[in-house]
């Protein structure tokens, strides 16, 4: 049978751990989905925390959910490889076709679940992504905050339209598929035996493996350019720290899992660090010029500099040992 024929029982999932507002807004957005023909969704909702602190939240709003249904599961052990292998297991324990991501903080488009399983179905795919935009919060923002939302969004629209041009050419080459906008088969778990790497407990990265995983196995990936989620950006991550130290960490374990642990300082990393270095000292300069509007390329450039003389230096990230947002 096609994929275009054949029915999918779906299940779409995210993680979180004490984000109520958030979660609620996402959960909100997932009742409201048009749901495509032949599909079943199966809802569910991963608590990565000691107890179960949300699971009240995903009571109250189960009477939304009329097409589908939602549900929940408590991963006691902590990190996110944990709660996402977990999500994977709910999925075959369902019999799912298909598990797709997307996390707390974010809010779906009316049309994201039909236009991603749209994409599935007129591709030989087993693993896709689609787009992230920003989302502003609702709280008014300081002139600093305000200019980082800026950035962000900038960002987000330039990795958008940068996806779209590679992948229109098919497969993903050059843009890496994270479980901010995720869709898989259930297959890469069950027969293929790829899983999210459970050593990474707090580094991030854990998709990005996955991701590379899939792509050494030459497994077909693809990219859908309508199936948008909105994330919004909390006001502590509107902040040059928190931008700094986030580009630091990801630098720090992207570094690490290209090399395999196997880091240490040659001409070669040398060279990328005085180059990075040269071109931060550029962005400092022109930072009136650009009106404020490099200033997180200047925050993460920094942060790239740091992340690769950590590792170097035997440092870890530790990324998700900590959640921001509400």
């Amino acid at each position: 049978m096609s994929r275009e024929n054949k029915p999918l029982l779906v299940c779409i999932a995210t993680l979180t751990r004490r984000r109520p507002k958030m979660l609620e807004a996402l959960i909100r957005s997932w009742s409201s989905l048009k749901i495509p023909d032949k599909v079943s969704p199966v809802f569910v909702v991963i608590e990565n925390d000691d107890e179960e602190k949300s699971k009240s939240v995903i009571q109250n709003l189960e009477p939304l959910f009329n097409k589908g249904r939602l549900t929940y599961a408590l991963e006691k052990e902590p990190g996110i490889p944990f709660a996402r292998n977990r999500a994977a297991q709910e999925a075959i324990n369902i019999s799912a076709d298909l598990l797709l991501f997307v996390d707390d903080d974010e809010e779906v488009d009316i049309k994201w679940l039909e236009n991603i399983i749209a994409g599935y179905r007129n591709s030989d795919a087993k693993l896709i992504g689609a787009p992230l935009r920003a989302k502003k919060p609702k709280k008014k923002l300081n002139m600093i905050q305000n200019l980082m939302f800026r950035n962000i969004n900038n960002r987000y629209k330039k990795k958008e339209n940068r996806a779209s041009s590679k992948t229109a050419q098919g497969g993903t080459p050059g843009v890496t598929i994270v479980t901010n906008n995720w869709l898989s088969e259930t297959t890469l778990f069950s027969k293929h035996n790829i899983w999210f790497d459970e050593s990474m407990r707090h580094t991030g990265g854990t998709d990005s493996k996955f991701y590379a995983d899939v792509i050494e196995k030459n497994i077909p990936t693809a990219w859908v350019t309508d199936a948008y989620v909105y994330e919004t950006i909390s006001e502590d991550r509107l902040s040059f720290v928190y931008q700094y130290e986030r580009a630091r960490d990801q630098s720090n374990t992207n570094f690490r899992r290209k090399n395999k642990g196997n880091v240490g300082l040659n001409p070669m990393v040398l060279a990328s660090i005085l180059m990075k270095s040269f071109a931060v000292a550029i962005l400092i300069i022109t930072l009136p010029i650009s009106l404020g509007l490099t200033l997180m390329t200047t925050a993460r450039t920094l942060g790239w500099i740091a992340g690769r003389i950590g590792a170097i230096m035997g440092s870890e990230s530790s990324l998700y040992s900590k959640t921001t947002g509400n």
